[in-house]
């Protein structure tokens, strides 16, 4: 690329890359996708591949992943790793997002009284054809209570906090404030996405259903209506964790369609 990094509308910033990529894509601030197809296939076209990955020279949290195309994600954010695994879930084995607390540029995104397509969510329209039945911890009730409520204040008032830091961090970067007042913001809000994730993991781990398989409400960006078949997940919050025994049985699944098994 001619210039590091990527375009940021929102910030009034734009940038000559070779993928033209973006965030803001859709309309959400922390999401990263590039619309210049023709580019990104003469390149990936010059060796052969089964799936795409675009590593972002930035260091704001960004990414995005959309089935059978690519996947993006900043390399230079404290939460690069997590990033890559979670987009790459989208993109390679079609998982769905399985938070619902987190501000989408979306809303209803899945129909009410149809079943999702993706493996790791479900509406559960009928409990004893559950898609990972096969998975489920012997014994669990179906659907599963969990410390939904408790969670929701853990992260309902985070999320609210994020989005006015997000905010006025987008309204200096566009009225050019000084750099030393936007780098101070933006440290404060990588501090305050830690602390967080501390907190929730922290929360999750005691849960009496951590590790468990069951159908726990709240998934796919609904509070209600939708359920995931884990507590935590990477699918679910931001962290240094594995996919759930659901999610990795899709990717395991994908790996064999790929090998012909």
């Amino acid at each position: 690329s001619a210039e590091s990094g990527c375009d940021e509308p929102s910030y009034g910033q734009f940038k000559n890359t070779a993928l033209g990529a973006s965030f803001d894509s859709f309309g959400s601030e922390r999401y990263l996708l590039t619309e210049d197809n023709r580019s990104l296939r003469q390149i990936a076209g010059q060796v052969p591949y089964d799936t795409i990955l675009i590593m972002v020279n930035h260091q704001r949290y960004g990414g995005g992943g959309i089935y059978n195309l690519y996947c993006t994600f900043t390399t230079d954010n404290q939460w690069h790793e997590y990033l890559m695994l979670h987009e790459f879930g989208h993109s390679f084995t079609g998982l769905a997002d399985e938070y619902y607390t987190s501000q989408v540029a979306y809303n209803d995104f899945y129909p009410r009284g149809i079943e999702p397509v993706e493996p790791n969510i479900t509406a559960l329209l009928n409990p004893a054809e559950l898609k990972w039945k096969k998975l489920v911890t012997p014994g669990l009730e179906i659907p599963t209570p969990w410390e939904k409520k408790e969670f929701e204040a853990i992260d309902l008032a985070y999320q609210a906090t994020r989005q006015k830091i997000n905010e006025e961090i987008a309204r200096k970067k566009r009225e050019g404030a000084p750099k030393a007042e936007i780098e101070k913001l933006e440290a404060e809000s990588e501090q305050l996405s830690l602390e967080q994730s501390k907190k929730v993991d922290e929360f999750l781990k005691k849960s009496k259903y951590a590790g468990k398989v069951g159908a726990f409400e709240g998934a796919g960006y609904a509070a209600s209506g939708l359920f995931r078949s884990a507590v935590d997940c990477i699918m679910f919050t931001k962290g240094k964790k594995p996919y759930c025994p659901v999610c990795q049985e899709a990717v395991r699944q994908m790996i064999n369609y790929y090998c012909q098994k």
